[in-house]
């Protein structure tokens, strides 16, 4: 809905023409089949105040200002590495999701162009501070950094870990790994080299799944990152699966109703008292956070208390996050309670009951 005129531009380039068939539109906008998703009659659109529908916005408007005010990091990031290598936007086929395609087309334009004569693309001093830095090396890559490798004449992401001649291939890497990567080349481009702070026309940032194929203390080192967009004006959307994402999110809000400071978010997150994790901790205190839990049967609910003695259920188990987790003490508290309940059988050592029969 922001970006309209953008997306249909961005296709005229890369000649992707639809005839102002709306269904061809679609299904190369939200991927092959999801024209289906709406029904005349059935589903409705609300934008702005106003009522609209998918098919309507198949074709661009006459607006002047066309610039992209969103960024979007699709949870298939990991399919713009095919093999370690980008891949621009012709690369892919009618019916793969226009949010791949452009995300990969931008990392591949970051990698082929800004970074196209540097070795090693992290830990880069002018990139990210390093109290960022620090826990994507610890959890992350460990002593590996990664690097571009063009010995096959082509440009390809690998870990150059010490004592290995040759680079890791993408292929061998962890999951985690893989699916971190693009995300840290996403957020390269949002956040670029020098004293610029951020994209000028980029108001939006989208992540989805974050947590994807990481540990919770690398999922940790991701929401610094996280927090970095949002320090730098950045409005962003996660979408997660993740309770730590929501552990996170749950802390800021109850520092903010009592008054906690900067230092409290900084040993949450372990952060030493440098002056750059201080002006981040004070930056996100003063930042707005709503949760929504999205339910397939049902409305999208506010559940951004995240109170666990709510009596909606979506709040209190924080959108079936927390669900299992809850069952299981509680089953537990009742099987332990029920052993507890059960009489105790007194019984005899083995001489003592020699003893006795002796007697």
């Amino acid at each position: 809905m922001l970006d309209r005129d953008a997306i249909h531009d961005v296709f005229r380039h890369h000649n992707v023409v639809f005839g102002g068939d709306a269904g061809a539109f679609l299904g190369g906008y939200f991927g092959k089949g999801m024209a289906a998703a709406w029904k005349d009659g059935h589903s409705e659109l609300r934008w702005d105040g106003k009522s609209l529908t998918l098919p309507g916005l198949a074709k661009s408007s006459t607006a002047k200002d066309r610039s992209e005010k969103l960024f979007f990091i699709p949870a298939q990031r990991v399919m713009s590495l095919a093999s370690g290598v980008t891949q621009n936007f012709g690369q892919f086929n009618y019916g793969d999701p226009y949010t791949l395609r452009y995300f990969s087309d931008a990392v591949h334009d970051l990698l082929q162009n800004e970074f196209g004569a540097k070795g090693e693309l992290f830990p880069q001093a002018n990139r990210l501070n390093a109290t960022l830095r620090e826990p994507i090396t610890e959890h992350l890559y460990g002593k590996a950094h990664l690097a571009v490798d063009d010995k096959d004449f082509t440009k390809r992401l690998v870990l150059n870990v010490p004592g290995h001649a040759e680079g890791l291939p993408f292929t061998a890497w962890s999951a985690g790994q893989r699916e971190f990567t693009p995300l840290l080349l996403g957020l390269y481009w949002l956040c670029p080299a020098g004293g610029i702070s951020r994209r000028d026309a980029i108001e939006w940032v989208v992540v989805e799944e974050p947590e994807m194929g990481l540990h919770p203390q690398a999922i940790e080192a991701v929401l610094l990152l996280v927090l970095e967009l949002m320090r730098r004006g950045y409005r962003v959307v996660l979408s997660t699966h993740s309770p730590v994402v929501l552990d996170l999110v749950w802390a800021l809000q109850e520092f903010r109703q009592l008054g906690g400071t900067e230092a409290d978010v900084r040993k949450l997150l372990r952060l030493k008292a440098t002056s750059y994790a201080k002006e981040l901790g004070a930056a996100v205190l003063d930042k707005d956070l709503r949760v929504y839990f999205f339910n397939r049967d049902n409305e999208v609910k506010d559940i951004s208390k995240l109170s666990p003695s709510a009596e909606e259920a979506a709040e209190a188990e924080w959108g079936g996050l927390v669900g299992f987790a809850s069952r299981t003490g509680d089953v537990v508290a009742e099987v332990v309670n029920r052993a507890e309940s059960r009489p105790r059988r007194t019984r005899r050592s083995k001489p003592a009951a020699e003893a006795t029969r002796a007697q």
